[in-house]
């Protein structure tokens, strides 16, 4: 069992650090228009919240804290 948590753990932390690279991208890449919009900025940091909540998710998996 310990095992299977330490490789779901990694696995979210991989995921994270992904979703983190599309996050980044989606920021640098958008036009400088964009960074005024209500919109992205209603899509944009939703997004990063859930990245938080997902990446400190993966570390109480390898910590042996999480549910």
């Amino acid at each position: 069992m310990r095992i299977l948590r330490i490789a779901s753990g990694v696995c979210v932390l991989f995921t994270v650090l992904a979703y983190g690279h599309l996050l980044h991208h989606h920021f640098i890449h958008s036009s400088a228009d964009s960074y005024h919009s209500a919109m992205f900025w209603a899509i944009f940091l939703p997004a990063a919240v859930a990245g938080v909540f997902a990446f400190v998710g993966g570390c109480l998996l390898l910590k042996g804290m999480g549910v």
